[in-house]
């Protein structure tokens, strides 16, 4: 979380208005502006309904590929970032941006990105558990990046669409990403059996058979 403190005690130092404006005359540029027109609908993806969706289909995940605690864990996880990001919200209270004109309107504070927070917490519970998941690792590596994917273009589609500073999206991403790690360590599943789960991985662990009779 340090990075995240930096960045607000910068934010509230007017220290970054350079660097926000840089990046936003990067990302608006004309010429990006039609191939980067999807971004107004990927954004949705990011919303509080979407991430909803996402805390119950985390929770369906724990429950199918188990343990079924930590599928609950992860959507309550969910529900906690989106608490305790409006929580900072409310004590940083940075305007939105007027770098340039919107291209949609919102309401309440810019600083963090709840989009990007919430994109990272949700999509990134969401990737432990298929990481830790039974499916074939091409799959899962699959999913992880598609997942990656999208909370990359939810956090560019801020900055984008003129809601967002990047230092919003950056501070959003960082501390979701430290959400997920805790969630991660504290939901790591220890084998009750590591050596007979390292001796069935590898047959040629030497083992030590059980006596015979007499």
């Amino acid at each position: 979380m340090a990075i995240v403190t930096m960045l607000a005690v910068a934010v509230s130092a007017d220290l970054t208005d350079q660097f926000d404006r840089a990046v936003t005359e990067v990302v608006r540029a004309d010429g990006l502006m039609t191939i980067l027109s999807p971004l107004r609908w990927i954004t949705e993806l990011g919303s509080t309904g979407a991430v909803i969706v996402v805390a119950a289909i985390t929770f369906l995940v724990g429950l199918l590929v188990g343990p079924w605690l930590h599928g609950l864990f992860g959507a309550i996880t969910i529900g906690l970032a989106s608490a305790a990001n409006e929580l900072v919200k409310a004590f940083m209270a940075r305007a939105r941006p007027d770098l340039l004109e919107p291209i949609v309107i919102e309401r309440g504070f810019s600083f963090p990105s709840g989009h990007a927070l919430l994109s990272m917490v949700g999509y990134g519970v969401l990737g432990v558990l298929v990481m830790r998941s039974r499916l074939p690792l091409g799959v899962r590596r699959g999913v992880v990046a598609v997942l990656g994917l999208l909370i990359l273009l939810i956090g560019a589609s801020r900055v984008w669409l003129g809601v967002h500073y990047p230092t919003d999206v950056l501070a959003g991403w960082t501390a979701g990403a430290v959400i997920v790690l805790v969630y991660a360590r504290l939901t790591r599943s220890v084998s009750p059996e590591p050596a007979a789960a390292a001796v069935d991985a590898d047959p040629a662990v030497p083992r030590s058979d059980p006596p015979g009779p007499g």
